[in-house]
C-alpha cells in the first residue's frame, strides 16, 4: 500500500512538472516572441535543408511562368530568403521559398496575403498566439516535410505481429516469475530485452525521416485546434483561413489520439519523456503507432496538401510582417500593380541585403541601358531592381518609398560562369541565357529582363554588332529590358530605343570615391587603367596602358 502510495506520488509529481514546465516555456516564448518580431534576424538553416526546400515547390502545378534558376542564382535570391525567413514552422519555411518561385499575376492572392500580413501586423496578441501555434509545429532539419508527408507509399509495409512479440514476451516472463521459475523468468526476459533492443533500432533506422513527418503532422493537428480557440478575429481572411484549417485537421481526429507515444522532437531534460523512451525501445508501442498512422495517412494525401497550404500562407505572413517592422515603416511600400500598359516608376528603391543601400528612383516607360565604370554600381542597380519586382509580385512588399508597373514575367542574365559539367564555354552558356529571354520576348505576356554585360565572353568587334541586335530585337518585341555595358559604342547605336542612364564616380590621383546614384545620359569616365595603379601595378604599365587607350578612343 505504502508502496503505491509513493508511485502515485511520483507520478504526479511528474505531471505536475510537466504543466509547470509547459506553462514557462509558453511564457518565455511569449516574451521572447515580442522581443524578436522586427529584429535583424537572420535564418539559421543547414546547407542539406536548404536543398530540400525546392520539394514542395517541385509538387505544385506547372504555370505559364516561374522564377528559374538561371535568374535565382544571378540574384542571389538564397540569400534574400534567410533574409525574409522568420517563419515559426517547417511548414511555413516551405511554403516561402516555393512563393518566391512563383510570381503572382493577379491581384487575388495578392490581396489574400496582404490582409493577413496587416492583421497580424495591427493585432499582437493574435499574432503571438499565432506564432506560438505553429512554434509548437516545430522546425525539421535536413529534410523536405512535405516529401515525406506525401510519400509514404515509398515506406515498406511492416506487420505489427512481429512488433507485438516484446510485449507477450515481457508479459510471458512476468508470469514464470510470478509462478516462481526463475530460470524460465530471467531467460525470458533477457531475450525479449535483446530482440526489442535490436528490431527496434533496425526498424527506426528506416523509418526516422517519416516519423518525424507523423509526429509533425500529430503537432500541427493539436495545434490547429489552439488557434481555432485562441484566435477569435471574425469576419476577416484570418478567421477563413482558420476555418479552413480546422475542416481538413478534422480528417485527421483519429490519427492523431494515441500519438503522444511517438518520440519527442527533444526529450532532454524531460523525465516524462525519458522514462516513454525506454517503455518504446522495450515494448515498440510507438513502431505500432507508426503502423496505424502511416496506414491512416497514405489515404489523406489531399488534405495533407490543403493543410500545408493554408498553414504555410499564415505563416509567411507572419514573417513578412516581422520583415516589414524591420526595415521601419519608410523603408517598405505596397506596390501597386496593374494588367494595363503602364511604366515602370520606382522612388527611393534598394537592394535587400544591403546594410546601408544607396537609394535610387527611375521612370522608365521603355528600356533602359546603364553605363558607367567599373564599380560603380551597375550591376547592383540590376539586381535592386530585378529583386524588388520579383517581391512586390510574392510577397507584395517592395523596399522603397513607391512602385508601380505591371505583372511581369522576370527574367536575369547576369551571373553567368562556365559549364564544366556540360563542356560549354562561357560565350555558349552565356548565348544559351539569352536565347530564353528572346523566346519569352515573343510571347504576349509583359516581360521585364536584365542582362549584365551582353556577350562579354568573345571579342569587341562581334560582341558590339550581337550584342546590339540583341538587345534592339528585345525592345521591339515590346519586351521591358535594363542592360549594363562597357561599350559605349551601343549607346550611339541604341539611342533610339533604349533611355541611357549611368552611374559615375569622383576622381583623384589617390583615389575613387562613387556615390552610387543613378544619373540621366551615357558615362563619359573611365576608371580602369587608373585602378591598375590604385592597386600599385609599375607605372610603366600603367603610362603604357594610358596611352594605348588614347590612341584608341581617337580612332574611333
Amino acid at each position: 500500500m505504502k508502496t503505491g502510495l509513493i508511485i502515485i506520488g511520483v507520478l504526479l509529481a511528474m505531471l505536475a512538472f510537466g504543466i509547470f514546465d509547459r506553462y514557462r516555456r509558453i511564457r518565455e516564448m511569449r516574451k521572447r516572441l515580442r522581443e524578436e518580431y522586427g529584429g535583424p534576424k537572420v535564418s539559421k538553416i543547414s546547407q542539406k535543408r536548404l536543398e530540400s526546400l525546392g520539394a514542395y515547390r517541385d509538387s505544385l502545378l506547372a504555370r505559364t511562368f516561374d522564377i528559374d534558376e538561371i535568374t535565382w542564382n544571378d540574384l542571389e535570391m538564397e540569400r534574400v530568403f534567410k533574409a525574409l525567413n522568420r517563419t515559426c514552422s517547417a511548414v511555413g519555411e516551405e511554403y516561402l521559398y516555393a512563393a518566391l518561385f512563383r510570381p503572382e499575376f493577379c491581384e487575388n492572392e495578392l490581396k489574400r496575403r496582404e490582409e493577413l500580413i496587416r492583421l497580424v501586423s495591427e493585432n499582437e496578441e493574435v499574432r503571438i498566439n499565432l506564432q506560438i501555434a505553429l512554434s509548437g509545429m516545430g522546425k525539421i532539419q535536413n529534410l523536405s516535410l512535405y516529401q515525406y508527408l506525401t510519400s509514404f507509399d515509398g515506406v515498406k509495409e511492416d506487420s505489427n505481429i512481429k512488433h507485438l512479440i516484446p510485449i507477450a514476451g515481457w508479459i510471458a516472463g512476468i508470469i514464470f516469475g510470478i509462478l516462481g521459475n526463475t530460470a524460465f523468468c530471467a531467460a525470458t526476459l533477457l531475450v525479449t530485452a535483446g530482440y526489442s533492443i535490436v528490431t527496434y533500432y533496425k526498424r527506426k533506422g528506416e523509418i526516422e525521416p517519416y516519423l518525424q513527418a507523423l509526429m509533425f503532422v500529430s503537432r500541427w493537428v493539436g495545434n490547429v485546434g489552439r488557434m481555432r480557440k485562441e484566435i477569435n478575429v471574425p469576419g476577416t481572411q484570418l478567421d477563413l483561413e482558420l476555418e479552413s484549417l480546422e475542416e481538413q485537421a478534422k480528417a485527421f481526429a483519429s490519427f492523431r489520439r494515441g500519438s503522444w507515444i511517438l518520440a519527442a522532437t527533444d526529450a532532454s531534460g524531460d523525465p516524462a519523456q525519458m522514462i516513454l523512451e525506454y517503455i518504446r525501445m522495450l515494448t515498440h508501442v510507438d513502431l505500432i503507432k507508426f503502423n496505424l498512422m502511416h496506414r491512416s495517412l497514405v489515404n489523406r494525401t489531399g488534405e495533407i496538401r490543403q493543410m500545408f497550404e493554408d498553414t504555410g500562407r499564415l505563416d509567411m505572413a507572419v514573417a513578412i510582417a516581422s520583415y516589414r517592422a524591420y526595415r521601419g515603416a519608410d523603408g517598405w511600400c505596397i506596390p501597386e500593380l496593374t494588367q494595363d500598359k503602364t511604366p515602370l516608376a520606382f522612388e527611393g528603391l534598394c537592394h535587400p541585403m544591403i546594410e546601408k543601400p544607396v537609394p535610387n528612383s527611375l521612370t522608365a516607360d521603355g528600356c533602359v541601358l546603364l553605363t558607367g565604370s567599373n564599380a560603380s554600381g551597375k550591376s547592383t542597380f540590376l539586381k535592386t531592381v530585378a529583386i524588388n519586382a520579383i517581391l512586390a509580385q510574392t510577397i507584395h512588399t517592395v523596399l522603397g518609398r513607391s512602385y508601380s508597373g505591371m505583372y511581369y514575367r522576370i527574367f536575369s542574365s547576369m551571373a553567368l560562369r562556365d559549364d564544366l559539367a556540360a563542356k560549354e564555354s562561357y560565350y555558349i552558356v552565356e548565348i544559351r541565357s539569352l536565347k530564353r529571354i528572346l523566346d519569352a520576348a515573343e510571347e504576349d505576356e509583359p516581360v521585364l529582363c536584365f542582362v549584365d554585360e551582353v556577350l562579354r565572353g568573345t571579342n569587341t568587334a562581334e560582341r558590339i554588332a550581337a550584342s546590339s541586335n540583341i538587345l534592339r530585337y528585345i525592345s521591339d518585341r515590346g519586351a521591358q529590358c535594363f542592360a549594363a555595358t562597357h561599350d559605349l559604342e551601343l549607346t550611339e547605336i541604341l539611342k533610339d530605343c533604349y533611355a541611357m542612364y549611368h552611374f559615375s564616380e569622383s576622381v583623384t590621383e589617390e583615389a575613387l570615391t562613387f556615390d552610387y546614384t543613378l544619373k540621366t545620359g551615357k558615362a563619359t569616365s573611365r576608371n580602369a587603367i587608373l585602378l591598375l595603379k590604385l592597386f600599385g601595378y609599375p607605372q610603366e604599365i600603367v603610362d603604357s596602358a594610358n596611352k594605348v587607350a588614347e590612341e584608341f578612343l581617337s580612332r574611333n
